[in-house]
């Protein structure tokens, strides 16, 4: 063999290497690969003819037994390199190595168990992911990389919704960085979308695509309230599409009317009265809850409802008659108007809201907002949770109770500066019904143990209703906010709760110059030190 030739095997191999890592870090770039290879045989086939001789006199002399034995364990190690290759540009046999400080790409059990659930069920689930934002693309393509290198079966396809509009508008997007997820639930067509995507809302989007069961909300109407399909800036078409893009059922419901509320009804949603509920509509209502259906209230600032609050406060939340407004000198007014509350302050372990606690610098803009107030000692015995409150900057207008209570000039004893609660989380058990057991003395050494408690109740209280209608989900927050309170209330098994990760720095900080020699050390300096030792052997056994 001649020496000087020997460099171009090793080069072959390290283009054979390098394209396939190439192609494996950008997989739309086919050619990469497919050209190294082919560069990679034509240098192989460029040395065998350039020592050809050498070759031919190597297997015909007598130790050619021993060439061959060499060029065979070159063969086989070319051919392991190969398979690794090829192994490892397969997304099964993938294996990630988490060594972040807060397991950040590492996914939570209750996702593992999806994906398992999804496996078990030979689930094919398709995902529409339309993005505007590269970034946010990229932050999805990370998250869900992690599923599929778990296993799920995700048929992914990614949608420029502003080069692709017919899809887009085929889809009813409400949001431009949109992913739909889909599948054939037991014969029935599932949707779920997400439009913030982290890996609660991804999971909890694949459970729900998994389910073969559409939730019934019903909103009411007859005192004012907001059209569910008002496309105006009051109505709340913009929430109801985003609603029935994951599969829930809207129904309007007449109380007065029907004289009930449907026993199939899983959540009623009052929005934005303009008058008050008669007292038998309290009652209705008190029952639907009593059954363990949800109950979302959204009143805004100068609309007296004396007969619900009272229901209200019977579980644990008062609406107080007050206006939160933005301070006059605030800058902000300019854009916003002052009749706004600006929401900073979220709890971070309900889950209604702890995706915002655990964001930074994220603001629920709420107009006409009146504050809301915890009765502790209730007489359903209701916990309740103050959940949301807004920024220190927001003034507070006492005692009104209509609009006539806010104009001309306003006394300094009913200005009040500081946080307000504007969202009001209650949870509680209703009374538990009389069983057989308790009403035969007999029975009283049974085996099963009597019903320790009713039905879970759940009512979540807003002090603004303007805060969901299609004039103020532009904002992001705003629809999250609503959607997180619905998906709450419904008390489904698929809201699954993953705690957000803390997102500690942990940073490796490499100089411009270091990493050049990093770079030489690996690519070319450990290659051919590898290359001398080769051939100072080969040439010691030549020699001997």
């Amino acid at each position: 063999m001649r020496p000087d030739l020997l460099l171009i095997p090793f080069a072959s191999v390290l283009v054979a290497a390098i394209s396939t890592a190439v192609a494996k870090a950008f997989p739309a770039i086919v050619w990469i690969k497919y050209g190294g290879w082919l560069s990679a045989l034509a240098l192989i086939v460029l040395w065998v003819t350039l020592d050809l001789a050498n070759f031919k006199a190597m297997f015909a002399r007598k130790g050619a037994k021993y060439g061959a034995s060499s060029g065979f364990v070159v063969l086989m190690t070319v051919a392991v390199i190969t398979a690794i290759a090829v192994l490892t540009s397969r997304p099964r046999f993938d294996k990630n190595f988490d060594l972040t400080h807060s397991q950040s790409n590492t996914l939570a059990e209750q996702s593992i168990k999806v994906i398992e659930t999804i496996e078990k069920r030979h689930a094919e689930i398709d995902v529409l992911a339309f993005f505007q934002d590269q970034e946010t693309k990229k932050q999805f393509q990370d998250l869900i990389g992690l599923y599929t290198s778990k296993g799920a079966n995700l048929k992914i396809e990614y949608i420029d919704p502003n080069r692709e509009p017919t899809k887009a508008i085929g889809e009813k997007l409400t949001s431009g960085n949109t992913v739909i997820f889909k599948a054939d639930s037991g014969g029935t067509k599932q949707e779920a979308r997400i439009t913030t995507f982290n890996e609660e809302k991804i999971t909890n989007g694949l459970v729900k695509v998994l389910k073969d069961k559409a939730k019934q909300i019903f909103f009411t109407k007859g005192h004012g309230e907001s059209a569910l399909r008002g496309t105006d800036a009051a109505g709340l078409n913009v929430m109801a599409v985003e609603l029935e893009g994951n599969k829930y059922e809207l129904k309007e419901l007449p109380l007065l009317e029907e004289a009930r509320v449907p026993e199939n009804a899983d959540l009623v949603v009052i929005a934005g009265p303009k008058y008050d509920f008669k007292v038998e509509e309290t009652r209705l209502l008190e029952d639907h809850l009593k059954h363990g259906g949800g109950l979302l209230v959204m009143v805004e600032a100068m609309v007296p409802v004396p007969t619900l609050n009272g229901l209200l406060e019977k579980y644990g939340v008062q609406l107080s008659n007050d206006l939160l407004i933005l301070r006059p000198d605030d800058p902000r007014t300019v854009f916003l108007g002052q009749n706004n509350a600006i929401v900073s302050d979220f709890d971070d372990l309900n889950p209604v809201t702890k995706d915002f606690a655990a964001q930074s610098k994220v603001a629920v803009i709420m107009p006409g907002s009146r504050s809301v107030k915890e009765i502790p000692n209730n007489a359903a015995g209701m916990k309740v949770s103050l959940v949301a409150k807004t920024a220190p900057v927001i003034i507070k207008v006492k005692n009104v109770n209509g609009r006539g209570d806010v104009g001309g000039n306003i006394s300094n004893d009913r200005i009040e500066t500081g946080t307000f609660p504007v969202m009001a989380v209650a949870t509680g058990k209703s009374a538990a019904p009389e069983t057989a057991n308790a009403e035969k003395p007999e029975n009283k050494d049974a085996k099963e143990p009597l019903e320790s408690g009713g039905k879970e109740i759940r009512l979540v209280v807003v002090g603004s209703s303007q805060f969901a209608t299609n004039q103020s989900v532009n904002g992001q927050e705003n629809r999250d906010l609503f959607l997180n309170a619905i998906s709450y209330l419904l008390q489904d098994d698929d809201f699954i709760s993953i705690r957000p990760k803390d997102a500690a720095k942990s940073t490796l900080n490499i100089t411009s110059g270091f990493s050049q020699l990093l770079l030489l050390g690996l690519a070319w300096i450990y290659p051919f030190l590898f290359l001398a030792g080769g051939l100072f052997i080969w040439m010691r056994r030549r020699q001997a």
